[in-house]
């Protein structure tokens, strides 16, 4: 249980938290920093641990510390040192960690059968295993939504152009798919063209699903007017929050006016915009329409 005092690491008081440290163990893109930026904005001292060869480096006056995916013991103990007990885990991990790289050190081989069971299964899956593993180290996982509301999308139009009426259409067809698809555990987007679904995301994630729509549509094998489609995004339903929102940025701005959509409809509440100004600036510079929306 989340909080729960284990093997010598007490659990933080809630009326202590938020003098601890938070820890962002962070994977790939600029969102890890801008989520500790916004903890230290709200008085947070911030400790980024950085997963190596996957994470950016982060912005200058964030205390830094570099690991491997072999050095999750490493982690747990310095964490305990700290006395930190919240952590987020933000950014993108395109692959999961080869298994030749788990046993790094000493720590980590005492924990290695359980940490063998949380990297097996579909993504959902591995990524509740994981979240068990840190609370029964006795860490609190945080949802960034706690930690930075302002990121989340907002419901209606976020840039200057508007949602019409056949493009509120497609919208609504591509959440009743996702709604329809969240079981599966397949992914969080899909394009919608003309009420045709063109591109369902799997595991290729959405830049690489976006990019596949731009050759469908050179290819002459998606039909209809240019400017037509939209991308939907949301969280699948019953998805744990605090590891997996979905997330969209500037190249995902790019990559729909490539694909020659009409905008992108994103799930308010509960999907990141990573650098919002930038990615509201691309979508208005392409003609993109960018909306918050409600999901079934």
């Amino acid at each position: 249980m989340a909080g729960a005092a284990t093997e010598g690491r007490p659990a933080a008081a809630d009326g202590g938290a938020a003098r601890r440290p938070l820890a962002i163990v962070a994977g790939g893109g600029r969102l890890p920093s801008e989520v500790a930026e916004a903890a230290r904005r709200a008085g947070r001292e911030v400790i980024v641990f950085r997963i190596a060869e996957k994470a950016d480096a982060p912005r200058d006056g964030l205390e830094a510390h570099t690991l491997h995916f072999g050095q999750l013991g490493r982690l747990f103990d310095m964490l305990a040192a700290r006395d930190c007990h919240d952590l987020a885990f933000v950014g993108s991990i395109r692959r999961r960690p080869d298994y030749r790289a788990i046993a790094g050190d000493l720590a980590t081989l005492k924990r290695l059968p359980k940490i063998m069971r949380a990297l097996v299964g579909g993504d959902d899956t591995v990524i509740r295993k994981v979240l068990k593993l840190f609370e029964a180290e006795g860490f609190r996982v945080l949802p960034i939504a706690e930690i930075a509301p302002d990121l989340l999308a907002g419901e209606g139009s976020l840039g200057r152009c508007r949602v019409a009426a056949g493009e509120d259409a497609d919208i609504r067809r591509g959440l009743d798919l996702l709604a329809a698809t969240s079981a599966f555990d397949i992914g969080q987007a899909a394009v919608v063209v003309a009420n045709r679904v063109v591109a369902v995301e799997a595991a290729e994630g959405t830049d690489a699903m976006l990019a596949r729509v731009a050759t469908l549509r050179q290819e002459g094998r998606v039909r209809g007017p240019k400017r037509r489609g939209v991308l939907v995004k949301t969280a699948k339903r019953g998805q744990d929050l605090r590891t997996d929102l979905p997330v969209i940025g500037a190249e995902t701005a790019r990559l729909a006016a490539a694909a020659d959509l009409a905008g992108i409809a994103v799930e308010a509440g509960r999907t990141l915009i990573a650098e919002r100004a930038a990615t509201i600036a691309a979508a208005d510079r392409s003609g993109l329409f960018l909306a918050g929306v409600t999901a079934p």
